[in-house]
Parts: structure tokens; sequence; C-alpha cells
């Protein structure tokens, strides 16, 4: 071994030891020369900033900063890698140990704030993602259908959503979305990870794009049967399918038929709220079923809403090949100020574009989600991938390889997907995907 690798390995070993006695200290407490030696944060005197350890990683990742008047109190140290806040995890008032965000970006600014003052470090954190996707369920046989042991299962799913306790509802049918309505396998299923089990709630039942309500868990996803109709999932009665039907206005403009196919739950104000073919966008009162249009658009069908929690009250819809002047776009609308703010925020033209949002371009994008960091998620069905548009309102691929479809399990370089229809998020940041092309549900990790 060189002298340049045992400096280096030499380095990351002391660095090693470092954090497992800062954890040990934080962790199980402190002897007397240890508690001598921190430092509190003096509001009189500034915050110096001297180094960090590494200058690079993944998510979770361990960093260790130094500098001087930082302080002893995590609650009140902030740090940002880039814009995302990072975890404190403890400090000394001359050492502080954080915990690297996810997805803040490839190159990252370090800030530390404390009270009034803020101060960043000279060099950057290099940030590195990797995403990888495996299948949890399905073998690829679109006819039939086998509930139970997950690595047994066959299913065809469509649409999925995962709650606040993780649990992964899928919508199946049949047929692919071309093929006209399904004509059995027509369930609604819940997958448990840990059980390593598929679940049958409900037969017989044309579901469409499920919405989880953030705060009492319930599910709810649009049927076409009439045009008020829905169908609710509540947890405290183990899911047991509830028919509801909307309660419409006496007057106004009324879609003519039930075709709905996607629902999603409005942090801000609790309400429901879908779209028809027709164009009309609705708000249903969770509790009461009464039913408000808040706006009308061009006709086509939309599989997705989302809204984003950094961006409240905004109501984000893909549009697929047959709505007109919005066909094949993502726009947005304020249910705040419905009137006046309905835009296409996508660009013009169908295809496979990554880059500024404005002039990225899909190919029917179906269910769209947004995590908890801002991040909305598209499976991009006609381009057989999964897009994400970012906070900076920059569109990526994270895995896929566009036009080209396929089932590959693997890293960004192999993986494949066959008209992904659905997806849905869970509280880690995992990715469930209804890859409906392959009769598949695969699950993508990025770290």
């Amino acid at each position: 071994m060189n002298n340049k690798l045992i400096k280096k390995h030499l380095l990351k070993t002391t660095w090693t030891l470092l954090f497992a006695c800062m954890l040990a200290m934080f962790s199980c407490g402190e002897n007397d020369d240890n508690k001598k030696n921190r430092e509190e944060y003096d509001p009189k005197k500034p915050i110096e900033l001297t180094s960090f350890y590494p200058d690079s990683g993944r998510y979770l990742e361990k960093v260790l900063l130094t500098g001087k008047n930082f302080g002893t109190d995590p609650e009140q140290i902030r740090v940002w890698f880039n814009s995302r806040r990072a975890a404190v995890v403890g400090s000394t008032g001359s050492r502080m140990y954080v915990l690297a965000p996810r997805l803040p970006g490839d190159t990252c600014v370090i800030s530390v704030a404390i009270g009034n003052d803020s101060v960043v470090y000279d060099k950057e954190f290099r940030y590195f993602t990797s995403v990888t996707v495996t299948t949890i369920a399905g073998n690829g046989n679109h006819n039939d259908y086998n509930d139970g042991d997950l690595t047994q299962s066959i299913i065809q799913p469509w649409f999925i959503c995962v709650d606040k306790e993780d649990n992964i509802f899928v919508m199946t049918r049949s047929k692919g979305p071309t093929g006209g309505a399904a004509s059995k396998n027509m369930h609604v299923t819940r997958i448990d990870e840990k059980a390593n089990e598929l679940v049958t709630i409900g037969r017989d039942i044309i579901a469409n794009a499920p919405a989880a309500d953030p705060v009492t868990g319930v599910i709810s996803f649009p049927t076409e049967t009439t045009v008020g109709s829905f169908i609710t999932l509540d947890p405290k009665e183990m899911w047991a399918p509830r028919y509801r039907e909307m309660k419409w206005q006496p007057s106004g403009d009324r879609p003519d038929h039930g075709w709905k196919h996607s629902m999603v739950v409005n942090p801000s104000d609790g309400y429901i709220y879908t779209r028809y073919y027709f164009g009309h966008i609705v708000k249903i009162n969770p509790r009461t079923y009464e039913v408000e249009t808040i706006y009308k658009t061009e006709q086509g069908d939309s599989y997705g809403l989302t809204f984003s929690p950094l961006e409240p009250n905004i109501l984000y819809i893909s549009f697929v090949g047959n709505a007109g002047v919005n066909a094949n776009s993502i726009c947005r609308i304020d249910v705040t100020n419905p009137e006046t703010t309905f835009k296409k925020v996508s660009g013009s033209g169908v295809g496979h574009r990554d880059g500024a949002l404005e002039t990225a371009q899909f190919r029917a994008p179906a269910q769209i989600f947004s995590d908890a960091d801002g991040n909305i998620y598209i499976a991009d069905t006609g381009n057989h991938c999964i897009r994400r548009i970012t906070p900076e309102k920059m569109v990526e691929t994270v895995l896929g390889m566009p036009g080209t479809a396929g089932w590959k399990d693997g890293g960004k370089e192999d993986a494949l997907f066959s008209r992904p229809m659905g997806l849905g998020i869970s509280a880690d940041g995992s990715i469930y995907v209804a890859d409906n092309g392959n009769a598949r549900v695969r699950k993508l990790s990025i770290n």
C-alpha cells in the first residue's frame, strides 16, 4: 500500500472513531470533563466554520461539521444542504454531527444558522444518488389473479396509493389501458410487505386512481357506475369497501356520466378533489359528501392529481392524449382562486424531453404524486419510464429507458418498465409503481 492510500485509510479510520465517540457522548451521556469542554452559543460572538467531513455522500450520510460557537442545543441549530434541512444529531459547540438530507441536489452548499446569525462553508458537499427497482408482486401473467403469498401472486395493476402506515393499495383489472372496460379481475387489493402478503379487499369493482387521507388514513377512489359514485376504505373498519354517492347542488353544471379517473385529498382544506372527462374539477366534503364544481377545463382524461406540500392549495393535474390543448401535459390550478389560475405548465407537443418544466415533454402521463420534499413523481406511461419534477421545476427521468418497453430490475442503466400507470410513495420515500404492461408491482428505492 502506498503512502497516499495509507494516509487516506488512517484519515477515514480517525473520523470513524471520532463519529463513534460523538455518538456515544450524545446518546449515553457525558462525564464531567466532557461537559466542561462544551461551549454554549454566545449571540454576541459570530459563528465560525472550519471544515466538514466527509466531502461527499448519500442520503443520511453522517457528516461532521467543525467550527466555533455552535452551541449545544440541536433544536436551536439549523443546517441546510442547499435548500434541504439536515437533521442535527448533536453538538459540543465546536463539533456538530448532522445527517445529509434527501435529494438536496448534486452539489451542495452547506449553511449553518443559529439565532440571527447565518454562515456558509467555503467548499461544497457532493451528493450522490442511487436508484434501484425490484419486483414485489406479480409474474407477468395478464389474465389470471392470485392473492396470498407475494412470491406467488398474480396481479394486473392499474393504479396504486400508499397510506400513512405504509399500506399499499392496488387497483387491478385484467385488460390494458387501451382495451376498454375490464371483464374480470377487477379487484381492490392491499399489499402487506412485512407479512409478504397480497390481500383482496373488494371484488368486481372498477376502481380508478385512489387517494389516502394523510390525517384519517381513509382511502377514497372514484368509480364510474354513476356520476357521483366513489368508494371509501376506513382503517377503523379494516378497510371494508363503503359505497358513497356525492350530493350535488340542485342547479349548476353537472357531468353527464361518471367518467372520473383519479382522486386526491388536499392537506390544506381536507376536501377530496376529482376531475371528470368532461372537464369538471370538483371538491367533495369528506363528511357530508356535498359537491362543488370549482372549475371546468377542456374535456379529456386525466389519471393523476396531486398537491405539493411546498405549494399549499396548488392542484397538479396530468392529462393523457385525448385532452385537446392540454394533451400529454401537466397543468396546475389554485383551488382557492380557480377562475384565473388554471395553467398548462409543461411544454408543448408529445415526446420525451427532460430539463426545465416549461419545455419538458411527456407521453400520456398517468398517476402523479408529490413526496414530502415537493418532488412530483410521474408514471410516464407512453414513455415507459418514471419521471420527476423537482421543487426547482426541473424534469428528470428517474428510471426506465424512454421509448423502450420491457421488464428488468436493477439500477439506472438497466431498469425497464412497460406502460407504468400508477405510483404511490411511502413515508421513507420509496416509490411503488403499478407497472401495468408487465403485470407487476415494482418498488423504487432512492438513496
